[in-house]
């Protein structure tokens, strides 16, 4: 076998219309043949910008490097970490930008159809029935082969290419169904804001929706009645010893609830998340989840945006992910135990690409605490979840869970808008709110402003007066309010 050749970039020659990032293995793969390049061609579909096997490419718009490694595709962004399933059938926004919607699609469905065939076979061999029944399922390859040009192969579907199919047909045909009512985001959230266009979250090339017939769906109530886990804050340098503690990501997502039995989302307010049908169509039914709605680092107001859109299905393709990280349902179980479950659920071919299980690692003491978090908070997170061994779940805030991060976050009410100076003399230059208590979420009557954090948009469209509203800040001053408050968003619930 021929060694690998690695990529290096080079700038592109003068009057080339290449970027730099371009690589030379990157020409090669846009003359390869089929065979040499088994990606550079399914079901008809190029991608947009190739890479032959070895190639990097860097997207100055994201900061991320993307890379083609053997039979997939690499990205160094967050959402393509945090996805499920192994790693041909994970993608991410940056990847659909670069190959196009309907090339990764077809790449896709086809990772699902070849790992179901897989699994259908040991299932097969497993039960004495060897190879014989799937030759008579399919075509065999050279027969495919010799009919190219005719009509395809009648291949039979296992439950999982069917469920991806289906829900690509609905993420298409729902575009005017779905997603009302409002969204919610967890008490402790800090994120830095950024704005990015919608169009970024959806595929490059989305097929015109067929108009729907089917009646939009009824508006679920609101459910208090249960009440998810939170944490309490773990101070850096007084808190307690974590040995032996589970580690996690603190991720800058909208927490969500999944009632299997109800079949639908519900925020830590109980109020509706309206997902498209295609997105929990595969989830459990008879159990509870707890997770987040997730679609990148400092992504907060992407998502909120995206989760709390009407009739706008679209948008949560290749974009939201729901990072699990306990069953609540379970809760009478060892969070190891209810960890080990949900490893399992999730796991193996039949995965759902777009949820996963929160990577947790065991804590050696504090200096691994503080290491970690200054890791995640350069690439861009929030902070650390520290979670109790062998704890239960309990149903409200609890010291088996404790949050870790630089900066403290609270809410507030808008009470008023102040008019700005200079550049923003004609919109808002700072909010002037009240301080909301962290135990009962009652105004104190403490108020103070917060300027910094808003952008342009927002400046000139602040939230309304009574709106609820998240900002972080450093420190409490002497008076009780928080030192260099910076706006954050304001909550979904």
């Amino acid at each position: 076998m021929p060694a690998r050749k690695t990529a290096v970039a080079r700038k592109p020659r003068a009057g080339s219309s290449k970027p730099a990032a371009t690589t030379e293995l990157e020409d090669r793969a846009a003359s390869s043949s089929d065979s040499e390049m088994s990606l550079s061609c399914i079901d008809g579909i190029a991608p947009k910008i190739p890479l032959y096997d070895g190639a990097e490419r860097f997207d100055p718009g994201g900061g991320v490097y993307m890379r083609r490694n053997d039979d997939h595709y690499y990205c160094s962004c967050a959402g393509w970490g945090y996805g499920s399933g192994v790693p041909a059938q994970r993608t991410c926004r940056h990847l659909v930008r670069m190959l196009g919607g309907a090339y990764e699609e077809a790449r896709l469905e086809r990772v699902d159809a070849n790992l179901a065939r897989l699994e259908r076979k040991r299932a097969a061999e497993e039960d004495g029935e060897g190879e014989g029944e799937e030759v008579k399922r399919r075509k065999s390859p050279v027969a495919a082969r010799k009919g190219r040009g005719k009509a395809p192969a009648v291949v039979e579907e296992s439950p999982e290419e069917e469920d991806e199919e289906d829900g690509d047909a609905e993420a298409e045909e729902e575009e005017d169904d779905e997603d009302e009512g409002d969204a919610a985001e967890e008490e402790e959230e800090e994120e830095e804001e950024e704005e990015e266009e919608e169009e970024e979250a959806k595929p490059a090339k989305t097929p015109k929706p067929r108009a729907s017939t089917r009646k939009k769906p009824a508006t679920i109530a609101k459910d208090t009645s249960f009440k998810p886990l939170l944490a309490h804050k773990w101070d850096l340098t007084t808190g307690l010893d974590p040995t032996g503690w589970h580690i996690s990501e603190k991720l800058d997502g909208v927490r969500a609830i999944w009632h299997g039995t109800k079949g639908v989302f519900l925020s830590r307010e109980g109020n509706p998340f309206y997902a498209p049908a295609w997105f929990t169509k595969r989830l459990p039914t008879d159990c509870v989840l707890d997770g987040e709605l997730f679609t990148t680092r400092g992504g907060f107001q992407t998502c909120v945006s995206i989760v709390r859109a009407h009739n706008k299905p679209a948008a949560w393709k290749f974009s939201v992910s729901f990072q699990v990280f306990d069953v609540p349902s379970r809760g009478d179980e060892p969070f190891e135990d209810r960890l080990r479950w949900l490893q399992k659920t999730f796991s193996g071919p039949g995965a759902i690409r777009w949820v996963n299980v929160v990577a947790q690692e065991t804590c050696t003491g504090r200096d691994h605490v503080l290491k970690r978090l200054d890791e995640v908070c350069a690439d861009g997170g929030e902070g650390l979840m520290l979670r109790e061994p062998k704890s239960m779940y309990v149903n409200g805030r609890s010291r088996t869970l404790l949050k870790v991060k630089r900066f403290f976050d609270a809410d507030a009410v808008v009470r008023g808008h102040e008019r700005g100076s200079g550049k923003n003399s004609d919109c808002t230059g700072a909010l002037r709110v009240e301080m909301l208590d962290a135990t009962t979420g009652k105004p104190t009557g403490k108020m103070f402003k917060i300027g910094s954090g808003l952008t342009d948009k927002q400046r000139r469209s602040p939230p309304k007066i009574g709106a609820t509203v998240i900002y972080k800040y450093q420190e409490l001053s002497n008076s009780g309010t928080p030192r260099f408050p910076t706006f954050v968003g304001e909550r979904a619930d």
